[in-house]
Formats: C-alpha cells, structure tokens, sequence
C-alpha cells in the first residue's frame, strides 16, 4: 500500500469488521484521512461528530491503524471546515477554486428547503449563481445563527461550478480573512493575497459583521469589492443583521453592502419546520414517525442546525440501542437539547449557572448591585448570552438583574464590540452558548 486512499480504506475495512453497520456508516464512513507523518495522524470529521467518535471510537480507529502499519499511532479528529485547502497525494487535479470543505459540499440547493421565511433569499441566491455577476450584485443575506444562510453560500458555489467547472471561486469567513491579511502583511506577501481575492469570479464570504472595528481588514475588503464590482464579478455576503446594524463598520463599506440586494431569512414556520426535519432523516436514510416530527418542531422553533443535530441524537440512539423513534424516546434523548420546552426561569438559571462557573463569580452576584469589574463582565455577557437564547427583550432580560433598558442595551453592545474584537472572547462566548444549547 503506498496511498493515503488505500491505508486509509485498510483502516476502514478494520473498524467495518469490528462493529455493526449502522454504526459504522454514522460513524466512520464519512471520515477523511488527512495527514499521517509518523505516529501522529490527521483526520478530518463533522465537527458536530468529533467529542462522541473521540469517546468511542477512537481506540477502535487507533487499533485499525496497528493492524494495518505494525505500530502505534496516535489520531487527532479535525472538523471539516479546518481541513487546510491543499491537494491531496491521491488528487493532483486543480478545480481552479478556493472551496474544498467536504462536509459542505454537501450543501446544496436541491437539499435547501424552502418556506415563507426563506424564500425570497432562495430565490435570490438561486439567479445570482445562475448569473453570476450580473444580477442583484453584491448579494447580502442577513439572519440569526442557525437559519441557512452558509448553506445557501454552499449552494451558490455548488450551482457556479456545475455551470461553469472552471470557475475560480474564493468563499472564507471573515475571521479567516483577518488572519490571512495579518500574516500577509508580516510576511510581507499581501500580492499573493491580492491575487487570491481580487481575481476571482466569484467572492462569498461568510459571517461580514466581524470585520466590524478591523481597520486593516475592512480596508482589503474596500478594495477588493471595489476592483470585484468593476470587473463584473460576484459578490455575496453574510451576516446576522443589516448593514446598517452593523455596530463600528465605516459607512463606505455600509454604502457598498447596501447597493445590491438585502435578503433576510426569519425562523421558520412550523410546517417548514416539519419539512426540514423530515429531509435531516431522510439524509440519514432514517424514517422518523410525524408525531416525532411535530415534536421537535414544537420544541425548536428558530434554529434549523439544531434540528438536524437533534434529528441526529435520535437516530444514533436508536441506532446503539436498537430501538424505534418514539415521542418518549425523543424526550430523553433531548431532554438538554430542547431548553425551548423548560420554563424560562429553567432556561435563565442554566444560563446564569453556566455563566457563573466560567467567569468564577456566583449566580447571585450577577444579580446583585456589585459592580466589580469580574462580576460586571460576567454580568453583561450573561444578558448577551440570554438574548441570543430566549425570546426575552431587552426590558424583560434587565428585569432579571434588575437593571433598566439603557443598562442592558450598553452590556450588550460592549459584549459585541469584545466579540468582534477579541476572537478568544468571542470563542469563550460561543463555548457556552454551545454549551447550553447542545
């Protein structure tokens, strides 16, 4: 064997043997080997996937990886969207694009599921990647985590590609950006950074509003449109609000955002709900009763990445345990996950616990009058952190530290303004939020 693609399927043929099918198939077979340099070994995972195929899968793979080289190695599990964009020893062919996540490939607009609350932006994207660069450019398309809105940019790139194979498309997030421009500018290669992007045919890039309050970066991206737009080619954008929302961006790039098309995407209804939970199963080959169904979409109302992680618990249960998907089964198997059917006061204190224990400060605290500077972080990125959750406002969210509107709207704001700032922040945020929701 002298190929990744053949030590690897080696491994695979290994952990087949050594557990059932339907385990398998979940578990291991959307698995891709990335790296193997001595006894260390890359593999790239949905990163939804990765904790669980760590906790009972992983000696399983390790002992593959004996059975097959004759010695010890030890795997470290990666998601998807951090597989580095490099060709592969057994894949020496250039699509001419940026785009190589193998787990959103998958994202397409045949699987895109369309209702009142995403359609016009489906529709949108759909003439954009049919005409790229002539129609409704750039496209801006703003909505809450959770929504769709990088499943249409997927989509987007999907549709060029198979319109046009040659097509060079560059999709990154805005953090990714950020930290490309930082390292070109101390390795003094901002060329090749400008030949990257403003080359392109087309440009998507995922999540704008954390550009908000970087100088350098919004002044690449200025530029970059500005030479994109006039060559005619695509631009499409993220994020999860308007531009004009859009707290400590400069009102040029404002301007820019707003002179194509605005599209938003609004939780869905509860039939479509239905539907998107319906196609998850039917993703897995998983055939899901309808009062399981109506279940979730009763609990889950405005975030369709955790309606297919909860479509994905349910069948991993029934898979391990060999059982069939009931109401009841769905109950305990969900019983963290769907925090929409607890009481609010449930919702909150597992919020201020969560809080609490992170930042070292107690649930009391938080809700006192103290305003030393550890408790009153805490404080604010515990408002933050109910806001995005609940369906509190900000009046009802100060009532539960005892603070008025103009308190509240400042704490949010500041958590912003640190998030858009200070990427560990912003992870600290977004581990318990995570936390608390999955």
């Amino acid at each position: 064997m002298n190929s990744y693609s053949e030590f690897w399927q080696a491994v695979c043929d290994y952990c087949r043997e050594n557990m059932n099918t339907i385990a398998y198939n979940m578990w291991i077979e959307p698995l891709k080997l990335i790296k193997l340099e001595s006894e260390r070994v890359i593999i790239a995972a949905p990163g939804f996937k990765i904790d669980l195929i760590m906790d009972k899968y992983r000696q399983l793979i390790e002992d593959g990886f004996y059975n097959v080289l004759g010695f010890n190695v030890e795997i470290e599990l990666i998601p998807f969207e951090n597989v580095p964009n490099e060709k592969s020893e057994d894949n020496n062919t250039s699509t001419g694009s940026s785009y190589s996540n193998l787990e959103n490939a998958k994202l397409t607009f045949n699987n895109f599921v369309v209702g009142p609350s995403n359609k016009f932006a489906y529709t949108a994207s759909m003439r954009v990647a049919e005409t790229p660069g002539s129609v409704f450019n750039p496209l801006f398309i703003y909505g809450n985590s959770g929504l769709g809105k990088t499943h249409l940019l997927n989509a987007i790139i999907e549709k060029i590609k198979s319109n046009n194979p040659d097509a060079n498309i560059v999709y990154t997030t805005s953090e990714n950006l950020t930290n490309e421009l930082y390292f070109a500018l101390q390795t003094k290669t901002t060329h090749d950074l400008h030949n990257k992007y403003r080359t392109c045919d087309a440009l998507l890039i995922d999540d704008i509003q954390f550009i908000a309050g970087k100088a350098q970066t919004e002044e690449e991206i200025f530029h970059t449109f500005d030479t994109l737009i006039k060559a005619g080619k695509q631009i499409v954008l993220t994020s999860d609000k308007p531009p004009s929302a859009i707290p400590k961006i400069e009102d040029r790039l404002k301007t820019r955002f707003e002179s194509g098309l605005l599209c938003d995407i609004q939780p869905p209804d509860f039939e479509t709900r239905v539907a998107i939970i319906k196609d998850k199963a039917n993703g897995l080959r998983f055939e899901l009763p309808n009062d399981v169904c109506g279940f979730i979409a009763e609990n889950i109302k405005s975030n369709v990445r955790q309606m297919g992680s909860a479509v994905k618990n349910i069948y991993a249960y029934c898979s391990f345990n060999d059982v069939s998907p009931t109401i009841e089964v769905a109950k305990e198997v969900l019983k963290d996950i769907l925090i929409t059917s607890q009481p609010i006061g449930v919702v909150i204190d597992n919020i201020l616990e969560k809080v609490s224990f992170t930042f070292g400060v107690t649930a009391e605290q938080l809700k006192s009058e103290r305003r030393d500077a550890n408790i009153n972080n805490a404080r604010q990125a515990a408002m933050y952190i109910i806001r995005e959750i609940t369906d509190l406002s900000q009046d009802e969210v100060g009532k539960v530290f005892g603070r008025n509107h103009s308190t509240v709207n400042s704490s949010l704001k500041n958590v912003q303004n640190k998030i858009n700032s200070d990427s560990k922040y912003k992870n600290l945020i977004n581990e318990i939020i995570k936390n608390i929701n999955d």
